[in-house]
């Protein structure tokens, strides 16, 4: 999806230097957090854990592209990059998941991918990219005939976990991933890269 293409370039190797310590996860989180506040480079660190040289890398390239302004107390988003997250809003949504039977550890973070439900198996791939990214697992649901289930299996979708998506206005052929872990940071980087891999 066209709202995805600026990240790729920007995870992108700029010559002469090295390819970003960084993913589309990583960026993505990025502007959302720059979205809620001004931010100082230190505390994104931080809140991306990553070391302050790649923060300065990732915010270097988020200010070549407008995204962001950077001023002595921080970088927040500029009126741009606050036009970009709301395209973004448009292909992909988020909220916080509460524990429940159906998620293996203690913190959740789910988002809604409008239109790729198509695009799901069995949840596996979703699973692995957000394995890869720190979470300990992502479950993975489609919202088909008006409700959601898990794609291959026959077992229920938590009513809780019902209530808490259809906050996010889900509509027939949207897919949902619920990242998961024991921290906020892992749960969230997993489930946004499962989503982001998920819509190619």
């Amino acid at each position: 999806m066209e709202q995805l293409r600026l990240l790729d370039g920007l995870v992108e190797k700029t010559a002469p230097g090295r390819t970003p310590d960084y993913t589309k996860a990583h960026l993505l989180y990025a502007l959302i957090l720059l979205g809620r506040q001004r931010i100082g480079r230190k505390q994104l660190a931080q809140e991306l854990r990553l070391g302050e040289g790649t923060i300065r890398t990732l915010l270097s390239r988020l200010q070549d592209e407008k995204l962001i302004e950077i001023t002595r107390p921080g970088a927040t988003l500029s009126s741009q990059g606050e036009a970009y997250l709301e395209r973004i809003n448009k292909v992909m949504r988020w909220i916080t998941i509460p524990r429940t039977e159906a998620t293996v550890d203690a913190v959740n973070w789910g988002v809604l991918v409008r239109g790729v439900a198509d695009r799901v198996r069995y949840g596996v791939e979703q699973r692995d990219q957000a394995l890869i990214h720190g979470a300990t697992g992502a479950s993975t649901l489609v919202f088909v005939d008006g409700c959601w289930a898990f794609p291959g299996l026959g077992d229920e979708v938590d009513d809780v976990i019902i209530d808490r998506l259809e906050s996010l206005e889900p509509v027939d052929g949207d897919a949902a991933i619920i990242g998961t872990s024991g921290d906020s940071f892992t749960a969230t980087l997993g489930a946004l890269a499962a989503a982001i891999d998920l819509i190619g």
